[in-house]
């Protein structure tokens, strides 16, 4: 099978199309003793977040991932769609907030079970993401660096919030 190149346009769209179709990713976060530390999220973001590349999910204050999250400023997010054979890494700076009114909006009933008093939950925080690089491999959409699909094509934002191809 021979890959193409794609545009950047081409493998932001494909990155966007496939996250959307994903209900749960891994996050990996940096753990204190030098090594990682990889859970499952349920990330959620709007049609303006995906233009900005920001994801946010919901976690525990008190969790361990919190910790690391609030220690290291970074998390990997990784999503993995099988009837596409398609994988996308998106990494960026990650923080912790607050927002009581954006989480009230976007409160789902199922979170209830881990989170009891609702949005107003003093436990409950939203981690916010925002997407720095984006690494997308399809076998179905053709999506690799090399010929023979050995690697991810990878984007990675400029300090003027363009993206650019890291190979070619």
């Amino acid at each position: 099978m021979q890959f193409e190149t794609q545009t950047v346009e081409q493998i932001l769209l494909a990155a966007k199309e496939t996250t959307a179709k994903v209900p749960y990713c891994w996050v990996a976060t940096a753990d204190q003793h030098g090594g990682a530390s990889a859970r499952v999220v349920q990330p959620f973001f709007s049609q303006l977040d995906q233009d900005g590349w920001v994801v946010r999910f919901l976690t525990s204050r008190s969790s361990r991932k919190a910790g690391e999250i609030a220690g290291s400023g970074r998390v990997s997010l990784g999503y993995q769609y099988d009837p596409e054979m398609a994988c996308v890494t998106l990494v960026g700076a990650a923080r912790l907030t607050d927002d009581r009114t954006f989480m009230q909006d976007q409160w789902r009933p199922e979170w209830n079970t881990f989170f009891p008093e609702g949005p107003s939950d003093p436990d409950a925080v939203i981690v916010e993401v925002t997407v720095e690089r984006i690494e997308m491999w399809s076998l179905v959409r053709k999506i690799a660096t090399s010929p023979n699909g050995l690697r991810a094509a990878t984007l990675q934002r400029t300090e003027s919030g363009a993206w650019q191809s890291l190979h070619g």
